[in-house]
C-alpha cells in the first residue's frame, strides 16, 4: 500500500476580486481581498453581533429585574401602609377601650357610694386580692400577631360593654331601692321621751280612755322636728286639735303627720329630704305641754309608727 507523502501545508492564497466598472469608458478597477481577510472580518462581525445580542438580552433582563424589584418595593410599601393603618386603628380602639374602662371605674365608684360598702377580706375563692408593691413578674416573651391583637381588643370591648350594661342595671336598681328606702319613714321625728303610744290609752284630760292614732314625743319647747322620709309637703298650717301641723306625702300611699308645732318651716308643695328640719316643737292645739304628735298613715289608715322605727 502506497503511503501519501507528508507535504508541508501551503497557506491559503485564494482571494476575492472586486471589479469596479466606472462610467464613460474609464479604466476598470479591481480590488483583490484575500479570503483569509474576509474570514477574519466575518468572524469579527459575528462576534460583534453576538456581543450586541448578548448586551440587548442582558439589558432587557436588567430592566425586567429592576421593574420587578420596584413592583415588589411598591407592594411592600402598600402592605406596610395597610399595617400602619391597622395599627393606628388598634391604637384608637385601645384608647376608646381605656375610656370605657375609666367610665366603668367611675360607675363602680358611684355604685360603691350608693351601697356605702368597702371590699375587704378574702374573695370567694379563699384567696386574698393581689396587692401592689411586689416586683415578681415572668412569662415567655412572645411577639403577638396583628390579628391576635385585634382579637384581644375585640374581646375586651365585648367584655367591657357587657360589664357596663350590668353595672348600669345594678346602679338603676340601687337608685330605685335607695329612693324607696329614702321615701319610707324610718327615723325618729324628734328627740325626747315617748309620753303616749299608738292605740288605746287613758285620756290625758281624765275623760276615760281614747284612741290615739300616733305617738307623742315630749321635749323642750322649740326643739327641731325633722321629716322621717323624703316626700312632698301636702299641708302646712293650723289643723284643729293638731294645732300647727305639717303633712308629708312620701308616695306608695304613705303619709306622715307632725302636730302641735310652735312653728312650721316648710310650705305646701315643697319637697323635703329625710332628716330635714320642717318645724319646731310646741304645744299648739289640744295639748298638755311641748311635744310632737307623730302619725303615720298608709292608704289613709293610721298605723303604728313603731313599725317604721
Amino acid at each position: 500500500m502506497a503511503s501519501i507523502p507528508n507535504w508541508p501545508r501551503q497557506p491559503d492564497r485564494r482571494e476575492y476580486t472586486i471589479m469596479i466598472v466606472p462610467h464613460h469608458g474609464q479604466a476598470i478597477k479591481s480590488i483583490r481581498i484575500p479570503i483569509r481577510a474576509v474570514k477574519i472580518a466575518a468572524a469579527i462581525l459575528c462576534l460583534f453581533l453576538v456581543a450586541v445580542v448578548g448586551g440587548v438580552i442582558n439589558y432587557r433582563h436588567t430592566v425586567n429585574a429592576a421593574q420587578a424589584e420596584r413592583a415588589e418595593l411598591e407592594r411592600l410599601r402598600q402592605v406596610n401602609g395597610a399595617q400602619l393603618a391597622q395599627i393606628e386603628q388598634l391604637a384608637k380602639a385601645t384608647a376608646a377601650l381605656q375610656e370605657d374602662m375609666n367610665r366603668l371605674n367611675q360607675l363602680d365608684a358611684e355604685i360603691r357610694r350608693l351601697v356605702n360598702t368597702e371590699e375587704t377580706g378574702p374573695s370567694r375563692s379563699g384567696v386574698s386580692r393581689p396587692t401592689a408593691g411586689h416586683g415578681g413578674q415572668g412569662g415567655p416573651v412572645v411577639k403577638p400577631q396583628l390579628n391576635e391583637i385585634a382579637a384581644v381588643v375585640h374581646d375586651l370591648q365585648q367584655v367591657a360593654k357587657a360589664r357596663e350594661q350590668s353595672l348600669e342595671t345594678l346602679r338603676d336598681r340601687l337608685i330605685e331601692r335607695n329612693a324607696r328606702l329614702a321615701a319610707t319613714p324610718s327615723i325618729w321625728p324628734a328627740s325626747g321621751e315617748v309620753t303616749s303610744r299608738f292605740g288605746w290609752r287613758s285620756s290625758p284630760w281624765g275623760w276615760g280612755s281614747d284612741w290615739h292614732p300616733g305617738i307623742d314625743i315630749a321635749g323642750d319647747y322649740g326643739m327641731p322636728i325633722v321629716a322621717t322620709a323624703d316626700g312632698v309637703v301636702t299641708y302646712s298650717g293650723w289643723y284643729g286639735g293638731y294645732g300647727k301641723m305639717v303633712e308629708i306625702d312620701h308616695g306608695n300611699g304613705i303619709v306622715t303627720i307632725y302636730g302641735h308645732n310652735s312653728q312650721n318651716l316648710v310650705e305646701t308643695g315643697q319637697r323635703v329630704k329625710k332628716g330635714e328640719i320642717i318645724a319646731y316643737m310646741g304645744s299648739t292645739g289640744i295639748s298638755t305641754g311641748p311635744h310632737v304628735h307623730y302619725e303615720v298613715r298608709v292608704n289613709g289608715t293610721a298605723v303604728n309608727p313603731a313599725n317604721f322605727l
